[in-house]
Formats: C-alpha cells, sequence, structure tokens
C-alpha cells in the first residue's frame, strides 16, 4: 500500500507541479471519500445510477457535471456531509484539472474492487491526508503515541465520547476503535474551529465508518460557541478526551465572563492571556456524573500562580483530579515544550478520594533527529502505573490533597518526590529536596535581593520612528561563557518610565531561563549606562552579608537547577518569571564560606582553562607537523 501511495502522490505532483496546492489536495480526499462510498452496498446503488467511474473519464466537461452530480447526491444520503464535499472549492476547479485528478486515479489509485476493502481505503486516505497536512505546514497533529496513552489511561469502551478541540478526528476515530478491539461501542463527537480541518475531519469519520450512525463532527468556537447541547445546557459525556492548542490569547474571555453556559461559574474565568484552563473547564463541564477525561496539557498549567492557582485549588477540592502523568519535552512539532497527561474524574473510586496520583515520566522515550516520542514500552509502563495506583520509588507517587494545598497547589510531580534526578554536566545527581528544605540557614532570593525583570525592545514601529532615548541593551546573545561581552552590545530606542530600575549595575546578576537556553552572568564594574532586555531577571543583592558571586554559582549548581526545572512555566516557550527567581531557597552561609566556595570553583575551573588552552597547543603543533612532513600547506594560518 506505502507504494501505491508514493506512486499516487508523485504521479500527482507531476501533473500540476507549482499548482499542486491545498485545494488540489482538499478534493483529491473528496473523490477518495466519494469512490468508497460508491463501493460500499448502503450507497452503491443510488450513487452508481447516477454515474460510474468508468463515466467519469470521458470528457473534462462530463466529468467535472457528473462528480458535482455524484457529491450531490452522496450529501443528500448523508446529511452530516452537507457542504463538506460539495463546497466552492470543488465548484471552482478548472475542469481540466479535476479531469486529471480522476485520470491519475484511475491509472495510479486503489482500483474499484479494493475500495471493497476497508483497511486499504483507510491506509490510502491517511497517505493523502499526510501529503495534504505537509502542503499545508500543520503542524499541530496530536502524534499518534499520545492518543494512545490518551485512550488507554481512561479506556473508553462503551457509552460516548467528545473532543472540543478535534481537529481532523483522529482522538474521536481512534476512542471509536479502541472500543470496537475491546468488544465494545462508543459513539464519538467533536467539534473543531478551523473549517479546513473540519472538512478533513468529516471525510475521515466517514472514510473510517463513524459518520453518520457512530458520531458526528460540528464546526464552530468551542468556548464561544459550544455546538454540543442538551437543550439550554452543554452536553455531557461519559468521556473527554482533547490536546487543545496552547497559550490561546484570543480564545473567547468576554465571552466567557457571562457564559450562559455556566462552566464558568464554579471556578472563575482564566486568565485572558492564557486560555488552557479555559478548555480544561470546559472539559470537565463536559463531563457527565461518572465521566473522565484525558487532557494533554501545558506544564505550566500544573505550576502557574495567580488566577491559574486559584483554580487548580478549587479543582483539588472538588476531588475531580485523578492522576497527572509528566510526560517528556519536545514531543510536539511546533513546540519544544513539556506537556503533562492531566485524568480528571467526576466519580473517583473511594481509595482514590481525596488523593491525586502522580507520575514522572519526563524521561521515558525514544527520539528521533528533531523530535521525542513514547515507544510501547513507556505507553504500557505508564498505563500499568494508572491502573495499579501505587506509589513506586521516583515513579508514582499517591498524594494527600492536604499535602498538594501546604505546597501552594503546586502539582509538578517532581515537587512530591524525596529524591529527584538532574542531569548535570558531571552526570546524574540525586537532589533531595525534603531534605534540602529542612535546612536551618535557608533564605528565599527575595529575603536579599530586589528581582526585576528588563526591559522591553522596542517594536519594528518604534525601531522605524526611533521614539524614545538611545541605549545599550544586553541580550541574551551578549553572554558567552558566563561573561557579559561588552563590545557588540547593540543599541535601542528606548521608552522606560524608570531607567534605573533596568539598568545594569555592578554586581547584578543577570539571569536568563527561556526554553533550553540558560546563561546566567555578573555586571563587571561599567562607568556607561547599559540596559538588561527583558529577556533577562535581575537580581541586585541588597545586603553586605551575601557575595553576588556566590548567589551566582548556587544558581549555577544542582541546587539551581531544580528550582529553574520544577518552576520554568509557559504555554509555548518556557520561561522563568520574577516570581520564580524570588521563590527560590539558597543556603545563607558566613560571607567568608560563601568566598571559599567561590574560591574553589573558580580554581577547578581554571584547571579546565588550562588543560583546554594546552589542549589547543598540542592539536596546532600536530597539525603543524603533518604540514611540514608533507612539504605542503595543509592548513593556513595556524595560530
Amino acid at each position: 500500500m506505502e507504494q501505491v501511495i508514493l506512486q499516487f502522490n508523485n504521479e500527482l505532483e507531476n501533473q500540476f507541479k507549482s499548482k499542486l496546492d491545498n485545494h488540489i489536495w482538499a478534493i483529491t480526499l473528496k473523490i477518495h471519500t466519494l469512490f468508497s462510498a460508491m463501493e460500499k452496498p448502503r450507497y452503491k446503488d443510488q450513487l452508481q445510477s447516477i454515474g460510474t467511474r468508468d463515466t467519469l473519464i470521458t470528457s473534462a466537461p462530463e466529468t467535472k457535471t457528473k462528480m458535482l452530480q455524484l457529491m450531490k447526491e452522496l450529501e443528500t444520503i448523508v446529511p452530516e456531509l452537507n457542504g463538506v464535499l460539495l463546497d466552492e472549492e470543488l465548484q471552482n476547479i478548472d475542469e481540466q484539472d479535476l479531469f486529471k485528478i480522476i485520470i491519475t486515479f484511475n491509472r495510479f489509485g486503489l482500483k474499484q474492487d479494493d475500495y471493497k476493502n476497508q483497511d486499504s481505503v483507510v491506509a490510502f486516505f491517511k497517505g493523502l491526508i499526510e501529503e495534504y497536512l505537509t502542503s499545508k505546514k500543520i503542524v499541530d497533529i496530536t502524534p499518534k503515541e499520545l492518543i494512545q496513552l490518551m485512550i488507554e489511561a481512561i479506556e473508553p469502551t462503551n457509552g460516548t465520547a467528545y473532543d472540543g478541540t478535534a481537529g481532523i478526528g483522529n482522538i474521536m476515530e481512534g476512542a471509536y476503535h479502541y472500543a470496537k478491539r475491546n468488544d465494545g461501542e462508543v459513539k464519538v463527537f467533536g467539534q473543531e474551529l478551523d473549517e479546513e480541518l473540519y472538512k478533513i475531519g468529516k471525510l475521515n469519520l466517514f472514510v473510517h465508518g463513524i459518520i453518520p450512525e457512530n458520531g458526528d463532527l460540528l464546526l464552530g468556537d468551542t468556548i464561544r460557541d459550544p455546538k454540543w447541547l442538551d437543550g439550554d445546557q452543554i452536553k455531557q459525556f461519559d468521556y473527554v478526551l482533547m490536546n487543545f492548542s496552547f497559550g490561546v490569547r484570543d480564545w473567547g474571555h468576554d465571552k466567557a465572563k457571562e457564559d450562559k453556559y455556566g462552566r464558568f461559574d464554579l471556578y472563575g474565568v482564566p486568565s485572558k492571556a492564557q486560555g488552557d484552563y479555559a478548555f480544561i473547564i470546559h472539559a470537565l463541564s463536559s463531563l457527565n456524573s461518572n465521566g473522565k477525561a484525558a487532557l494533554i496539557v501545558p506544564f505550566g498549567t500544573l505550576i502557574r500562580g495567580g488566577g491559574e492557582r486559584k483554580i487548580r485549588s478549587i479543582l483539588l477540592k472538588d476531588d475531580v483530579i485523578e492522576s497527572i502523568v509528566a510526560l517528556p519535552d519536545n514531543l510536539l512539532t511546533g513546540t519544544g515544550i513539556q506537556v503533562a497527561l492531566l485524568i480528571l474524574n467526576k466519580n473517583k473510586s473511594a481509595e482514590k478520594r481525596g488523593k491525586v496520583q502522580l507520575i514522572n515520566a519526563e524521561n521515558d522515550y525514544g527520539r528521533t533527529r528533531t523530535l521525542k516520542f513514547l515507544e510501547e514500552k513507556h505507553i504500557a509502563k505508564i498505563v500499568h502505573a494508572l491502573e495499579v495506583y501505587e506509589n513506586e520509588e521516583r515513579y508514582s507517587k499517591i498524594v494527600s490533597i492536604d499535602e498538594i494545598e501546604e505546597n501552594q497547589y503546586d502539582l509538578n510531580p517532581s515537587l512530591y518526590f524525596e529524591n529527584i534526578e538532574l542531569k548535570t554536566e558531571f552526570g546524574k545527581v540525586e537532589f533531595n529536596r525534603k531534605e534540602y528544605e529542612k535546612s536551618e540557614n535557608l533564605v528565599k532570593i527575595s529575603d536579599i535581593a530586589d528581582v526585576v525583570r528588563g526591559v522591553n525592545l522596542p517594536g519594528k514601529r518604534q525601531m522605524e520612528s526611533g521614539e524614545g532615548d538611545v541605549y545599550p541593551v544586553i541580550q541574551i546573545r551578549d553572554i558567552e561563557n558566563g561573561e557579559i561581552l561588552f563590545d557588540r552590545i547593540e543599541k535601542f530606542p528606548i521608552k522606560a518610565r524608570d531607567i534605573d530600575r533596568v539598568t545594569a549595575k555592578p554586581g547584578d546578576i543577570l539571569v536568563a531561563s527561556r526554553g533550553t537556553q540558560q546563561k546566567i552572568a555578573i555586571v563587571a564594574d561599567i562607568q556607561e549606562t547599559i540596559l538588561v532586555s527583558s529577556m533577562f531577571v535581575i537580581i541586585r543583592i541588597t545586603t553586605d552579608d551575601v557575595a553576588p558571586e556566590y548567589v551566582k554559582r548556587i544558581l549555577e549548581s544542582p541546587i539551581g537547577q531544580y528550582y529553574f526545572e520544577a518552576n520554568q512555566s509557559g504555554s509555548i516557550v518556557t520561561v522563568l518569571t520574577p516570581n520564580d527567581i524570588k521563590a527560590i531557597e539558597i543556603p545563607l552561609l558566613d560571607k567568608e564560606q560563601q568566598i571559599k566556595f567561590v574560591n574553589k570553583l573558580n580554581q577547578a575551573d581554571e584547571i579546565v582553562k588550562k588543560a583546554e588552552e594546552e589542549r589547543r597547543k598540542i592539536y596546532l603543533s600536530a597539525y603543524y607537523n603533518i604540514s611540514t612532513a608533507a612539504k605542503s600547506s595543509i592548513f593556513v594560518n595556524l595560530q
């Protein structure tokens, strides 16, 4: 089948070359869907009374006329496909282009008898979808491994399942077939905002035999205009499975404040800047009294403060959070951030009430050159842990809601394991957070320093207009190996109310932690006014009892690494906020001990620096000897 798909796609590219756009791929999907319907016993006679595949290859004008008639008839037979097949895209296609697609199907696609085999029909359709999505550069399709994990985590075997951000319907289709494989029956329902994805989803569900009897997909905005209703209430299902878009800003905040379905009455309206909890609350509203949900969420939803912490606290007090699985970062194309599996349950069993299971699976993955992925053994391991619901050292922890409250409703699994394994440049290091936090001499950074964010760089319009005073501004790229390279700092027009607050001062510690980039540097003695960009958090020590170099070294140690990893948040790119830095606790040694600690590390770094220099000299000498022995200038400008 792979060879047939490859040959068909190649021939389609040969036929259309630069004209092969999204419209051609979309119409190709519709034609395949029609051909599959023409061989199904329930539709065959009615459709073939209008035309057969043979009648579609007589001439280009007749082909288009007959095709439109067939599509109209199929929409009549299956009203759920109205507007999906016979849309403007198909009606406006050039007759000759349509004819070329049909000829390509006849020569290189599935034969008429092949359409009687459901597995062949589905495999060919998936091959076409992959090419279509590649041409559109759509990157937010849920990986099949994550879909498998979501489904196996809540086992939808009988009843109804729902996906409020369904995309092309792969999660819906997966849930439907999971139930069938387990001798059950699940009807699946979904909603999708993007019209192109919605149409593909409709075709996908029809080809899989789900539409019309076993479910449907509707078009619309799930938050602003939910389509699945029961009277004047949100329709409720036995299962909800969703991988919603992360960090959506225009998610419907204003509409949510007056939500006529009461979805946000118990939890409050989420932040206007972050729509993640709007989808989580909608998922909960869509569960019936015995329902379970499996949601892929950005890791930040587990740990962010403010209004999101308040919503988390209510969800925990309502006892609807059953399990959380911390998954690896870089599982999704389009964003490298870490994600988690959030399992909600409106009817937890007696032994699970008042508790939450936290699983740390962030080190369980295989990888390609660019992405990580869950292997079968990783999925099986997670599902098994969810089923047995037991403590397992460094992997699974059953935590009381009271303990979570003590940790300010932070749901980062790492917080609840005594020994946390960190990957450092010296190998793996075990960090015992609970023992560390028992230390008597710990102080929060906020107790010894002012902590602020740097200044925002100007936007394009301000750069063009030149509004504001011009200052040199330190950016992430201006720091290498812990040193600020002052000679290459760029200047920008800056508008800020308090310039002094964001001006680099001798002894300031600059911390940049955004995504995988983490840099820390101390500002040296400088005379001119140089600002710090918002890419950094500035730590300005306010007491003579603490050396800035000591704080920097602690933040670079496994202690700092732990707090950086535990506190980073963000829906698209992970970041550290000033509040995250303020909350970090460090050991407050006396000044003399601090200096000894710093000097010891400086001595170690000097050893490495000298060794690297000696290594460089030996390499260059060896290269020079090769060149001399060969009596040729193999290497030029050896220095």
